[in-house]
């Protein structure tokens, strides 16, 4: 199992410098992308999502801002270290912190203040700031979207010292994604409620105007590693997918966020410039099983539904090829071979009906494959649900029933409530089996804390936040706590190996697909997008990452 590093203490110049590709350009007016196509080095820059109506509320905390949305949050504001997402053995790269030092146990870590950087305003950044960004979100517990255990936040010189009152092995990405706000800027207001409509920062570019049509920044000409190459970038917010899938293929939109079925004859066939890629970390879409209530508290329908689906087929007709098929029965995609234990090496999701079927009948079931009964006379009809709209999703579930119905003999509804209902529904477990998905972190912990963790566990009717399925294990909780808390990678590795033991041989969720992230780009104007060769960062705007991305960007 791999080891994540504790600190990064080379030179910060050295660092950043392999990372940032940045030149001063010449400015460009909004709205017209490719309006100087004989000098891409001035072509404004468009990102796309579809996001229908935005409020002009660019409040980083704010979970619901145009700047969080829409991703420009990571334009103006920044990270203290960038990790890669998709790819948890590099080195994450210090940021704003030029350099940070966890201790033995990941209850401490120091960060060293970069020297040189200034908010736009021209005040420079200083520990100070750091630290106030820190302890703002222990004081106030609505900004603490991270969940971060904190302890006691210090400094001396140019350092911030954060303390938690537990291990944060698990927690490194979200402790190195702390975005730092000016202390002269927001003391004394109210942080949870302001609308931060002039927002200062330390990023890359600057807000210029906002409105409906189109969020414009310009080139922050003060940025600590250099004015960047593209001078001006907009994000424009569109009402559906196929909005926005017109304004990419029309060329108005060079980097967008959102799913297109059939992406190469819709979109990369278009133009040779036009690019899709869909990376994934350490998550997977699964379906989920009500594991408190019939027929899905039997582990051996579970096990049995688990067996006949065919994931290879979900990847190429429900997500046309864009989501690749989890294979290893532990649930971990391809980003996270390294952490399937020995026990579970080499061994693959495959299609088994017939296994599936000798399954049940052992187990008591009758109807097997006709008109499927329960050991108790019951006849097993279950309903299935995912949002109207979410195409890629009702594609794959539609494909599931209909295993189910003719594998196992189940009689099965599938509904496509409001993405509303949906969720309410599925936080306050009132659902048979559904779709979703798990976070994504640096270690496989969310994965498998998000299904198993009974830490989530909340009766049927209140809203759980997690383990929405209600799977109740002690020994699947004793097991994540362990490898949350462990302070050896010894001790990691068996901890996780009892956790997969228990995900592979119990199934609180069927894993399906890797989750991608749904990126669109051109290089029409400008390269130096993250892709498959160069997968130095996630292609999701609205990650920390995008802060990078838009520092190694350049004009074809």
């Amino acid at each position: 199992m791999k080891s994540i590093a504790k600190g990064a203490t080379v030179c910060a110049a050295l660092l950043v410098a392999a990372s940032l590709t940045l030149s001063g350009c010449s400015s460009n007016s909004p709205n017209s992308p490719g309006a100087n196509s004989g000098n891409s080095s001035g072509v404004v820059l468009s990102f796309g999502k579809p996001d229908g109506q935005l409020t002009n509320n660019s409040n980083p905390f704010a979970a619901t801002s145009a700047a969080r949305d829409m991703g420009y949050l990571y334009a103006i504001y920044e990270p203290l270290v960038i990790d890669n997402t998709i790819n948890p053995t590099a080195d994450p790269i210090p940021w704003l912190a030029s350099a940070y030092q966890w201790n033995d146990d990941y209850t401490s870590i120091t960060f060293t203040v970069r020297d040189g950087v200034k908010w736009s305003d021209g005040q420079a950044l200083t520990a100070d700031d750091v630290a106030y960004s820190i302890q703002i979100r222990k004081d106030t517990p609505a900004l603490n979207m991270e969940a971060l255990p904190y302890g006691d936040i210090t400094t001396s010189g140019n350092t911030v010292t954060v303390t938690f009152t537990d291990s944060q092995f698990v927690n490194t990405h979200k402790v190195y994604s702390l975005f730092v706000i000016p202390k002269h800027i927001w003391d004394g207001k109210d942080i949870t409620t302001d609308l931060n409509q002039s927002p200062v920062g330390s990023g890359p570019y600057i807000l210029k105007s906002w409105t409906q049509q189109a969020i414009v920044l310009d080139a922050n000409p003060n940025y600590w590693g250099g004015k960047p190459a593209v001078p001006t970038i907009q994000y424009q917010s569109f009402n559906d997918n196929t909005a926005l899938t017109s304004a990419l293929v029309a060329g108005q939109v060079q980097w967008g966020w959102g799913y297109i079925a059939n992406y190469k004859t819709v979109f990369t066939d278009k133009d040779p410039a036009y690019r899709s890629w869909f990376p994934s970390g350490l998550n997977f879409d699964g379906l989920w099983f009500n594991c408190a209530k019939a027929p899905f508290n039997d582990v051996n329908l579970r096990q049995a539904v688990s067996m006949v689906i065919d994931r290879s087929q979900l990847s190429t007709t429900g997500s046309t090829g864009a989501a690749a098929p989890i294979t290893s029965v532990t649930g971990m995609p391809a980003s996270g071979a390294s952490f399937i234990s020995s026990d579970y090496q080499g061994k693959t999701f495959s299609v088994d009906e017939a296994g599936a079927q000798a399954l049940l009948t052992k187990a008591g079931y009758t109807g097997v494959g006709t008109s499927l009964t329960d050991p108790s006379g019951n006849k097993v009809a279950v309903t299935v649900a995912v949002p109207s709209g979410w195409n890629d999703y009702q594609a794959e579930l539609q494909l599931i029933a209909n295993a189910m119905q003719k594998s196992l003999g189940m009689a099965v509804t599938v509904q496509a409530p409001t993405a509303d209902t949906w969720s309410a529904d599925v936080a306050n477990g009132n659902f048979d089996a559904t779709l979703h998905w798990t976070d994504m972190g640096s270690t496989p912990y969310d994965i498998y804390s998000d299904t198993m963790n009974g830490t989530y566990l909340q009766p049927i009717g209140s809203a759980a936040n997690y383990n929405f399925g209600r799977f109740d294990s002690q020994d699947a909780t004793t097991a994540l706590a362990a490898y949350a808390n462990a302070t050896s990678d010894a001790d990691r590795t068996a901890a996780l190996a009892t956790i997969q033991k228990i995900f592979v041989e119990q199934v609180p969720v069927a894993p399906l697909l890797e989750r991608p992230s749904w990126g669109q780009y051109s290089e029409k104007y400008y390269t130096g997008w993250p892709d498959a060769s160069d997968p130095y960062a996630d292609i999701n705007m609205t990650l920390p990452s995008a802060t990078l991305v838009l520092t190694k960007l350049k004009p074809v």
